[in-house]
Formats: C-alpha cells, structure tokens, sequence
C-alpha cells in the first residue's frame, strides 16, 4: 500500500477559495482525499471544486472563521449532515496585514489572531467531541516564517503566526492519546494573491530585497501543498508537533 496516498480519507481544509488553500484542495483530492471546502465567498469555492478531481464527492461550506464561539457547534453539524468521521483538516486561512508599530491598534491584532490562531484552535475543539474525527487523524495548520524571524511592519501577523507554532506543539502533547497528529507548516514567500496584493504596494527595490532573501526564489502554492500532503498521510504516522519549514532556503540565512 502506498503510504502518501490519501484515498477516501475526509479533510477539512479552510481558506479555500484561493491561494494554498485552493491548491491544497486540488492536490489532496488528485491524491484520493474527500475534501470540505470552506470558506466565505460561495463563487470562489465553486471555482475551486471545478478544479478538484471528481467534484461530485466533495463538498462546499460558507462559513464565517472569525465568528469563533460558533464553529464548535457548526462543525458537529457538518459532521452529522456528511455522516463520515473526518481524517483531519488544514487550516488555510489567514489575514496578514502590513502595520507599523507607530500606528497599531488593538483591532488590528484581533483581526489576525482570530483568523490565524483563533479559528484553528477552535476547530480543534471542535474535532475533539465524540465521533467528529477517527483515531490517528492528523492536523495541520499553516503558519509562516514569520513566526520565526522577525521584519519590520508585520508584529501582529508575526505574533499570531509565532503563537500558532506554538500552541500546535501543546495540541500535540495533549491529543496524542487519540493517536491524533498535530503540525504545521511555515511557508515563506509564496506566489499568491495574497503575495501579489503586498507586493503591488511596496517600491520595486523592496521587492528584488525580499526576492533575494529567498535563495530558491519565490515558492508556488504547490511546494506548501504537497508537504501538506505528507503530513496529512500515513507516511508521516510518527511525526507530530513539529514545524515543517517549506521557504526556499530564507531562514537558512
């Protein structure tokens, strides 16, 4: 049996309307997964599923990651309306802002730590009731090199994607008696819209600066969608807690 393969296993993956969330999809399901898209823009998760492999066995959620004290419910009643137990989920989303310190408000950390940290930790919760996931499901949340290193103009997206590495190593600790895998991954820069609608705001100078940081260059949505792969299969049973970096050689420097 081919240990990378992913056939019939049931994945949640957030943030899919675009980006690496959109690719995820499309990669976990050339390699067999079940995939629940979810997201808040309908039209963007529809053009996701067409990019899946046999759209007809996956499915599309709306749902609102910041309202958090409501996605434990809401995941119990996914469940029940799919009637299989998941094997995991990805946790795409995120909001990354570039703010100054000189100008930082209490509003914007909130808007990143919901969505990027948050939300993750909420639907872990909501995995942990009884018969939502099966024992030996796995994990992964998407963090960055930013929780790592430091830049200027990006403290709050820094700090929650810092506390997410961290809060995943816990997780680990505290659901390994369910045989239950907990990773992330911290991409660097990756082509996406995202990147691109960052980029058009910064002076070229700047860009060739951050391009040069990347020894590799730039990476795709792939390269962070097939290391999800891996972590979200049986080939990487004996791996938890652990923070996959995917940056093209950036924080080797």
């Amino acid at each position: 049996m081919n240990p990378f393969t992913l056939q019939d296993k049931l994945i949640l993956i957030t943030g899919a309307s675009s980006g690496i969330g959109r690719k995820t999809a499309e990669i976990l399901s050339n390699q067999g997964a079940i995939v629940v898209l979810v997201g808040r823009n309908e039209e963007q998760l529809s053009k996701t599923l067409e990019q899946t492999k046999n759209p007809d066995k996956h499915f599309i959620e709306v749902f609102d990651l910041t309202q958090t004290d409501e996605i434990s419910g809401w995941i119990k009643g996914l469940s029940k309306k799919i009637g299989k137990p998941f094997n995991g989920f990805v946790h795409c989303a995120g909001l990354h802002q570039t703010i100054p310190i000189r100008v930082i408000k209490k509003k914007h950390m909130e808007e990143e730590m919901s969505l990027n940290l948050y939300a993750g930790i909420a639907i872990m919760k909501g995995f942990s009731s009884k018969n939502i996931c099966v024992k030996g499901s796995s994990y992964v949340f998407i963090s960055s090199v930013m929780g790592l290193v430091g830049e200027s103009g990006v403290i709050s997206y820094s700090a929650s994607k810092g506390a997410v590495i961290a809060a995943v190593k816990s997780a680990a600790i505290e659901l390994s008696s369910l045989q239950i895998r907990v990773n992330s991954i911290s991409p660097g820069i990756v082509q996406t819209e995202m990147a691109a609608d960052i980029f058009s705001s910064i002076p070229k100078e700047q860009y060739e600066l951050v391009l040069k940081k990347h020894p590799l260059g730039f990476g795709s949505p792939e390269d962070v969608a097939y290391a999800t792969v891996y972590l979200l299969s049986d080939a990487a049973r004996w791996i938890t807690g652990t923070n996959l970096i995917v940056d093209g050689g950036y924080t080797c420097q």
